[in-house]
């Protein structure tokens, strides 16, 4: 054994025997059963036994057996950023995890380092710790969830606005920063979300992204160029990275400002010299794959296209995994367990059953924010969702129209529905976004006049 070893586990000794010696003296021996936790002798007893390494049960508790693995910050809502850590008490431990609620084993993914509850949330992570020569952990289990990211907009235009209630979390970007080992090389971290990004568009450089030309082509000549970020620095990697690729819609949506009248909509300090035009994503269209989905900074919108002439803006983070998850409440309302927002199930207009029959109705813009203001519906408080909270509900995977889960939201209308975002640049304009599955290029999300009438679906928080 290693000297490092032998000292953890003399030091893991020490703590569990303090802890025993501990719990002993809050006890008050009753009867003298050495399988009786109120009686001294039964922790005597196992104090002796680890002290001469027999690690043999007693009493039905396993000696020999790595403690459970333990989740940090606890499972559960959160309204601000945070990272899970997974610990287990036992030194030399290895964890091992799923995020798809299958058992974990060996075969699992190791656990390595914290991952924002971002990218998690939704998920049911289970965890089991091993060691060689003592038995398996018992199985931990764990689920979170997180609101979505603010738009960015802080004007109201009206009560209920995105500007008035200004839910969500925000982004919290540091960099560009140089690397320590490659200094040619800068990156922007997003402290909330845990997403790393190269700083500049694919094809420039340096620390305000002025070296070079930026990279202009297809879905494919991007996504290419992304990937061979991987082999720079003599395959370590640019800088040090080598997991760099397109970003998925989910990741590109995060830099989108909402709150910019004029310019690029995107935070000109964390990514200089961004392009005022559009940038893949790696997201599929499931209905066509022969397009793909990209952002247009120009004024926030999103699209379909593939052999259009984009850009790019790579990330080197593991991707958000987007399984979905809802809990329908019954009484006419679903929470979305990703993040924690509580849904009206069926559409403005139809009946509050479980088929949502009927067909939904339309309203104009100021119609629908009083209309999700005064709903009575699950005794909650309900208003018009702002656009990043409504495109949570947009399903990527879905095949065919409406692009929403259809089995938690049924007879939803493929079509526009409303957001509490007004447009920046035209104030008279708010957000949408698209549940329809039309030819390319199309959109997911865009700004329409307020005075038209669109479909309605209200949030609670």
């Amino acid at each position: 054994m290693k000297r490092s070893d032998e000292r953890s586990l003399k030091n893991f000794r020490f703590f569990y025997l303090f802890f025993l010696l501990f719990f002993i003296t809050c006890q008050n021996p009753e009867l003298e059963n050495l399988c009786d936790p109120k009686y001294s002798g039964y922790y005597e007893t196992i104090i002796f036994k680890i002290l001469s390494g027999n690690t043999s049960n007693h009493c039905g508790l396993n000696l020999n057996q790595v403690f459970i693995p333990m989740f940090s910050p606890n499972p559960g809502h959160y309204t601000e950023p945070n990272f899970i850590s997974i610990t287990s008490f036992t030194p030399g431990a290895t964890i091992y995890i799923t995020t798809d609620g299958s058992l974990p084993t060996t075969n699992s993914t190791p656990y390595t380092s914290p991952s924002s509850i971002w990218r998690l949330a939704g998920q049911k992570i289970r965890a089991v710790a091993t060691k060689l020569g003592m038995d398996n952990s018992p199985i931990a289990e764990a689920t979170y969830s997180l609101i979505p990211l603010k738009t960015g907009q802080t004007g109201s235009f009206g009560t209920g606005s995105d500007g008035d209630i200004r839910s969500g979390f925000s982004t919290n970007y540091s960099g560009p920063s140089a690397n320590a080992t490659y200094p040619n090389d800068y990156t922007t971290y997003d402290q909330s979300t845990g997403i790393l990004w190269k700083s500049c568009s694919q094809g420039l450089e340096g620390p305000t992204c002025g070296i070079n030309s930026i990279t202009a082509g297809n879905f494919s000549t991007l996504s290419s160029s992304c990937t061979a970020l991987n082999s720079l620095n003599s395959g370590n990697g640019y800088a040090g990275q080598k997991t760099w690729r397109l970003p998925t819609m989910k990741e590109l949506l995060t830099t989108n400002d909402a709150d910019k009248a004029v310019g690029t909509m995107i935070n000109p300090t964390a990514f200089p010299a961004t392009v005022n035009y559009a940038y893949w994503a790696s997201t599929p269209y499931l209905v066509n794959l022969s397009v793909n989905w990209y952002l247009d900074y120009t004024r926030g919108d999103s699209y379909l296209q593939n052999t259009n002439v984009y850009h790019g803006r790579c990330v080197a983070s593991p991707a958000p995994i987007e399984t979905v998850s809802y809990t329908d409440h019954g009484d006419g309302t679903v929470r979305d367990n990703a993040t924690g927002l509580t849904w009206q199930k069926c559409s403005y207009g139809q009946n509050n059953d479980n088929t949502c029959s009927l067909a939904a109705s339309v309203m104009d813009w100021g119609t629908a924010l009083t209309y999700c203001n005064t709903l009575n519906l699950g005794s909650r408080t309900w208003r018009l969702p702002n656009r990043n909270e409504l495109v949570s509900l947009f399903h990527y995977p879905q095949t065919a129209a409406p692009m929403i889960d259809q089995s938690v939201f049924p007879n939803t209308s493929s079509n526009f529905y409303w957001t509490s975002t007004t447009h920046a640049d035209a104030t008279a304009n708010a957000w949408y976004v698209n549940f329809n599955t039309p030819a390319p290029p199309s959109n997911l999300t865009e700004g329409i006049s307020k005075a038209t009438s669109q479909y309605v679906r209200c949030v609670s928080q």
